[in-house]
């Protein structure tokens, strides 16, 4: 009997052994996994709230410079000598990059929602800043075809400095527009998209956060009866549509107090 139970011990030491590596090895990874994600969770508020504070500081230089530009065409407007034509120019200002972190939209996060966004903000952010960076080169530009445009006038004998002066005042205005429909289209679209990222981030941040990430895009009878119907859904815009209705409030009053911070500044 006794040589019996020894064999058992044996058998089920043998057994235990290795299921309880297997058991450790795998609580191990799941706290892994979870510190991973927490920690993404935590550069995804930094990254984002970098962004949008540059994204703000971009908006206020190119309004101030199209505020000049206002300035500049009215006074070039109210000239009256013939003989004069006009050179006025204002400077552009300088603008850093908004800052982007490349590595954010690889994040694993378990969020359909957040991921797709992340990807929004990351190509938003890039055509940004190639986009101001355009504006400048389109601007000098501008300058440079104004001079060469009063060269070639000046070698006629009776040089039109009115026409000169209307063009260029013409052109510095349609800047001015173009710089206006890009703030208020594309930049405000982008502070939109960054700030429900920002809001929802901050929901699975925290302790609820797994609750909130199941009740918006987990498997349950309100939604989805099933993890296929659920991929599903999340593979087209009207997943994000829904969970953006969600956060909506949110996020309406989150650009409002920054509004308000803008505006006081």
């Amino acid at each position: 009997m006794t040589e019996f139970l020894l064999k058992w011990q044996t058998l089920i030491g043998a057994f235990l052994g290795p299921f309880l590596l297997g058991l450790g090895a795998w609580f191990k990874g799941v706290i892994s996994k979870k510190e991973e994600r927490k920690e993404y969770l935590r550069r995804i508020e930094i990254s984002i709230t970098r962004s949008l504070d540059d994204t703000y500081k971009t908006r206020q230089k190119l309004q101030d410079f199209v505020s000049r530009l206002r300035v500049l065409v009215a006074q070039i407007r109210t000239i009256t000598d013939q003989s004069n034509f006009s050179l006025e120019t204002t400077n552009y200002p300088t603008i850093r990059d908004v800052y982007r972190d490349l590595e954010t939209p690889n994040f694993k996060i378990k969020s359909y929602y957040l991921h797709n966004k992340l990807l929004w903000t990351d190509s938003g952010i890039k055509e940004t800043n190639e986009t101001v960076a355009g504006l400048k080169n389109d601007f000098v530009d501008l300058l440079r075809k104004n001079e060469l445009h009063i060269v070639l006038m000046r070698q006629n004998r009776n040089p039109n400095s009115a026409q000169q002066r209307d063009d260029y005042a013409y052109n510095l205005e349609g800047f001015a527009n173009s710089i206006d429909e890009f703030i208020n289209k594309f930049i405000k679209y982008g502070i939109e998209i960054m700030t429900q990222v920002k809001i929802y981030n901050n929901h699975l941040r925290k302790r609820s956060g797994k609750w909130f990430l199941w009740k918006c895009e987990g498997i349950n009878f309100r939604y989805f009866r099933n993890k296929i119907k659920q991929k599903e859904f999340s593979r087209n815009l009207n997943s994000l549509e829904r969970i953006d209705k969600i956060i909506e409030k949110e996020v309406k009053s989150a650009i409002q107090d920054a509004e308000d911070r803008a505006a006081r500044l």
